[in-house]
């Protein structure tokens, strides 16, 4: 079994795992103050406190953030969403206000563009569902490995170097977890789907529901701006309006062609993830391309399931209920 030295954490005698923090024995004291000190969550404020590969506690410990450098394009996707749309309330709006029944539709632009935005910020912010993982080393082999759905092997190395998941004094395979090790943030992210550099963070078990949410509510807000545009673009009131009004209306409706086609795709793409219980990931690698997906409930459950469960606890937050890691249900071992 590996050591547990090579992670920063620490194993009650009930197996439960607890955060730990590094202090030093006081020079005044005559006691001996322990190398390991429990983080207890009334005693700080913080709910994470220590790096988790690139995420990194920020916001005085309230979330954790994807610090990718130059990767992280959240800004750019936030500034592609506001800076079309206050155009649009600038030059088409005050058009289209006055069709029948156009008072609304600024409104309802208005209210779609900040709830995508808030999709987009709390797919950012939230912590994609880390998994505490911790290396193993094994003797280099003549056999060939067979790759599994998430199994990380570094096999540029003599030997092979593997990773297994450290949870309530257990050690499981990444499979176990649908986990994978993400390479642009070298951290461990349970159902891992990839890394989005367009919301800045790693999409998981934890923060998909937000990323599919971004995804729809952005094209929402296209189809309104781009029908609105349209409408004002090439009818009469357009050509009513001054010359400027229909030119700006046309260059709105063919930037929003080119977001209803690069997001409306990705949004299908993962309304069709989440129908059959997918990931990107495991897409990509053809993983129940030939066995069975253990996790596919038919699409009714499979959606009911996505939309209705309850995001689970960070396992890596330090004010975890009772330091209590519960695990997630297993399917019956095919």
């Amino acid at each position: 079994r590996p050591a547990l030295a090579s992670f920063p954490c620490t194993l009650t005698s009930k197996g439960k795992l607890r955060y730990a923090n590094q202090s030093r024995a006081s020079s005044t004291s005559t006691s001996t103050t322990p190398l390991l000190t429990e983080i207890s969550p009334r005693s700080s404020m913080r709910v994470y406190s220590v790096p988790h590969g690139k995420h990194k506690p920020a916001c005085g410990g309230r979330c954790l953030l994807a610090d990718v450098g130059g990767l992280n394009l959240m800004p750019l996707s936030a500034g592609l969403i506001v800076v079309p749309c206050t155009i649009w309330f600038c030059i088409v709006a005050p058009h289209i206000t006055m069709q029948p029944g156009g008072v609304f539709i600024p409104i309802l632009v208005a209210v779609t563009m900040i709830v995508s935005l808030t999709w987009l910020y709390l797919s950012w912010v939230t912590e994609p569902g880390l998994v505490p993982f911790i290396p193993i080393e094994e003797q280099k082999s003549s056999e060939t490995d067979e790759a599994g759905d998430g199994e990380t092997v570094l096999r540029r190395n003599p030997g092979k170097k593997r990773f297994v998941i450290l949870l309530n004094g257990q050690s499981y395979p990444l499979t176990k977890f649908r986990a994978k090790i993400c390479r642009e943030t070298s951290a461990c992210v349970e159902k891992f789907d990839h890394f989005c550099p367009w919301v800045g963070n790693v999409v998981g078990v934890r923060n998909h529901r937000y990323f599919v949410l971004f995804t729809i509510f952005t094209f929402a807000v296209a189809i309104e701006v781009f029908a609105s545009s349209l409408f004002l673009g090439v009818s009469e009131v357009g050509r009513r309006s001054p010359k400027h009004v229909p030119a700006i209306a046309l260059a709105l409706t063919a930037y929003t062609s080119v977001i209803l086609l690069a997001v409306g795709g990705l949004m299908f793409y993962h309304l069709d993830l989440v129908a059959h219980n997918e990931s990107t990931n495991e897409r990509l690698k053809g993983v129940y391309g030939i066995r069975r997906n253990p996790y596919n409930r038919g699409k009714v459950r499979n959606c009911v399931e996505f939309w209705c469960t309850p995001i689970r606890e960070s396992y890596v937050a330090a004010d975890n209920k009772n330091d209590d890691v519960p695990l997630p249900l297993l399917p019956a071992e095919p």
